[in-house]
Formats: structure tokens, sequence, C-alpha cells
């Protein structure tokens, strides 16, 4: 049996639906809402009360909100619960595939060889389970630590504030106009589409001998500006430009970037532009609408 916490999230959404083409293992989905609750299926992982034996867990619940002020709450839910379900991998023989961040950099450098220098209370939560599994590796068959960049597609309607900057303009539509922070030309991001995503998940579910830490982002950067003209382009949109606001100022990223150097030498993969990427998502969402 192949597990997916987060189920009901943006990525374990996404990747439940495309798991049953690669395996024909039951996938079990753990999540607050609809399905197995995260707590209940530690319990039963701890005590032994399924009836299927667990093969592979893909971890991906977390308190994902960059804003929570909360250090109990986030790292109960980000560093706790990550820390006793890898105890229970180790001890069953479980394979750990699992969602890091690259907000474990801060401003960079982006190689997963770089000291991390998190700038939030989620980022130190991720970076404190990174250096904490990693002492571990060798106990157990495949422990894979994924630091997901700037990642935009399907099913992030529930993040909220935490959603993509193209779906928020794609909803700004309906005023007739995108808002962008004056020098958004200057502000580049690693933009990396959920089907990519997805398919690291799945080569590295694919390659069981594989194991450690990867960046995953497409490797080239592009500003949001690039982005707002994407918009401007296909739907003849007017872009309005605001200044940042003052609790933003100082606080947010100029530059992400993922060195690629690990993952490609690990797994050979191409990935979507930013074109294709948001063109995809559009044509997605305008389906869905």
């Amino acid at each position: 049996m192949v597990v997916v916490t987060g189920a009901n999230g943006f990525i374990g959404r996404n990747l439940v639906e495309k798991l049953p083409a690669v395996t024909d293992e039951r996938v079990l989905q753990v999540d607050y809402l609809d399905h197995m609750g995260p707590n209940e299926f530690l319990y039963n992982l701890q005590n032994d009360l399924f009836d299927e034996s667990v093969t592979t867990i893909f971890h991906n619940g977390a308190c994902t909100d960059t804003t929570v002020s909360d250090p109990f709450y986030v790292m109960e839910r980000n560093f706790d619960y990550s820390v006793s379900l890898l105890k229970v991998c180790i001890k069953n023989g479980i394979r750990l595939i699992y969602a890091s961040s690259a907000s474990v950099y801060g401003d960079g450098p982006f190689s997963e060889d770089d000291t991390p220098d998190p700038k939030n209370l989620y980022a130190i939560s991720k970076s404190m389970f990174d250096n904490y599994s990693q002492n571990f590796k060798e106990f157990i068959p495949q422990l894979v630590g994924l630091r997901y960049f700037n990642v935009y597609g399907k099913y992030e309607e529930n993040k909220g504030n935490m959603a993509s900057v193209v779906y928020k303009f794609y909803n700004q539509l309906e005023d007739g106009e995108i808002i962008l922070f004056e020098n958004s030309d200057k502000y580049l991001r690693d933009f990396i589409h959920i089907d990519d995503i997805v398919a690291i998940n799945i080569k590295s579910f694919l390659n069981p001998k594989t194991s450690g830490l990867f960046n995953v982002g497409t490797g080239t950067v592009r500003s949001f500006q690039d982005i707002a003209d994407i918009f401007k382009n296909r739907y003849e949109a007017s872009i309005k430009y605001i200044e940042m606001p003052q609790k933003l100022k100082g606080k947010y990223q100029e530059f992400t970037r993922s060195d690629n150097t690990k993952l490609l030498n690990s797994f050979s993969h191409e990935f979507l532009s930013l074109e294709q990427g948001v063109e995809k998502y559009l044509n997605y969402l305008e389906s869905s609408s």
C-alpha cells in the first residue's frame, strides 16, 4: 500500500491523481477532510493495525502558511509529526518521499550543499526536518526530500493567500486589471508547474535506490512582470502597478533559482517553460470556471 499525506492539498491531490498509472498498489489518502486523519493514520501505522503492509509514504501534509507565527503549531505539524513518521518508516522498512521547501535557503545560494538560512517558522521547520532526517538515511530503504521552488498549477484553489501569482492574476481578471508591485521586472523566481513536481515524485518512487535531498525547480528564473505580460497578451488585461506594502519591504525575496545539478544527475527530466506551464494552467482554469 502506498500512502499520500496531505491528500486534499495542492501537491497531494495531483499526486493521488497520477499514482494509479504507475503502481498496482492501493493508494491510501490521508488528510483532515474526507479521508483518514493524520493522527489516526500515524496511530494505526505505529500499532500495525493495517491489513496491508505500507511500502511507501509520500509525505506532503504540513502547515504551509509562511505567515503563521505560532511556533508550537508549526513545529507540531511540520517537524514533530514528520519525526514520528520517520521513526515508524525506519522501524518497518518503509520508503519515505517527503516535501521540503526551497524556503530553507532564504536569500540563497540555492544548492543542497549550501547552509540553509530560513527566514520564517515554516522554513525553519522544514530545514530542521531535513537536517534531522538525513542522519538516519542509512537506516531506511529510501529517504527523499524534495525542496520545491515556486509551484503553480491546478488544485491550488484552497491555498488562499499562499496560492501562486498565476492563480491570483486569473482571479483579478474579473476586475479588468491585474495588480503588480512596482519594479516587478526585477523580482526573479524559479516558477515550476505542478506536473513537473509530480513527475519528480514519481521518478523518485520508480527509482527506490535513489535517496537524498534534491532541489526541484526548473533551474531558470523569470520575473513577475513576465507572468503579467502573458496575461496581458492572452486577455488584453491592463496592469496596475502599486507600491509594495511596508510589511513586505525587506522580507520579499528578490531572487530564487534552483541549482539542479544534483537532481539531473539522478533523474532525467525536461521541464515545462513558463509559457507552456502558464498556458496549461490557464486552459485548466478556464475549463473549470
